[in-house]
């Protein structure tokens, strides 16, 4: 995956569109990671990924089993300290 700076991506545009058309490419600002340039295709589809939702009567029977049953990682126990 291209990573280049916001400046390169400002003179050579066309150059890094062409490129999002197969793959992401991220982009830095002051050496930072800033933004992430993908293809219209690619985020319609991390847009219709997100919309994807469950009512918690939907869930299948197995998953809630397994929900019920979980216990919680002991390296997390201080989190229910405040509760």
């Amino acid at each position: 995956m291209p990573q280049v700076s916001s400046g390169d991506v400002q003179k050579n545009f066309g150059e890094y569109r062409a490129i999002a058309e197969e793959e992401p490419v991220y982009v830095s600002h002051y050496n930072k990671p800033s933004v992430v340039i993908v293809s219209a295709e690619e985020y319609a589809r991390l847009k219709k990924r997100d919309k994807r939702a469950m009512a918690t009567e939907d869930l299948p029977e197995w998953l809630v089993e397994q929900i019920a049953n979980s216990e919680m990682d002991a390296r997390y126990n201080h989190l229910d300290e405040d509760a």
